[in-house]
């Protein structure tokens, strides 16, 4: 049986790595790769990228409709998919009801919420988009920069893992 991971999808700079990142640093977070290269995230990623416990997709993969087939596949690997919104963005990324065929749990996250803890209409433009995208509240609102969200974001992700009979890393 293959190890299942978390994958994270989204537009292209809507804070994938950063996310990655922030999770495979945790200590809970079982199979994470922190003796790994930390330059090996600061690249733009071109393909599916395995990272310790992570698959990180790229942007390219749910902008193009003929590459969307490639996330549905690398989905049989995880327990979880987070797809996010950038609360920064100004486009809608998924087709409605994306989120349906994903055969894990997806949770939908919405980044960089410190670029616009003022305006609410980004922030519900975010929600709507994820709605549409099939994936039910509650939305989790995130930032790396003030760690906003993150412990929330983290015991969602440790549920996900209970869920799959994933057990967290021994201390």
């Amino acid at each position: 049986m293959r190890n299942k991971r978390i994958m994270i999808i989204g537009a292209g700079r809507s804070g994938k790595s950063s996310l990655g990142r922030w999770l495979d640093q945790q200590d809970w977070f079982p199979g994470a790769a922190r003796g790994e290269n930390p330059d090996s995230w600061n690249r733009r990623t071109p393909t599916l990228v395995y990272r310790g416990a992570v698959i990180e997709a790229p942007g390219a993969y749910l902008e193009s409709p003929w590459m969307r087939h490639h996330l549905i596949a690398a989905a049989q690997d995880a327990c979880c998919v987070l797809m996010l919104a950038d609360s920064t963005g100004k486009r809608e990324i998924y087709p409605p009801g994306f989120a349906r065929v994903f055969p894990c749990t997806v949770l939908g996250v919405v980044t960089k919420c410190d670029l616009t803890a003022s305006d609410g209409r980004r922030m519900e433009a975010c929600f709507k988009q994820l709605a549409r995208a099939g994936i039910r509240n509650p939305f989790l609102r995130t930032s790396i920069l003030d760690q906003t969200g993150l412990k929330a974001l983290g015991r969602e992700v440790k549920g996900c893992l209970e869920a799959a009979g994933i057990k967290e890393k021994a201390e």
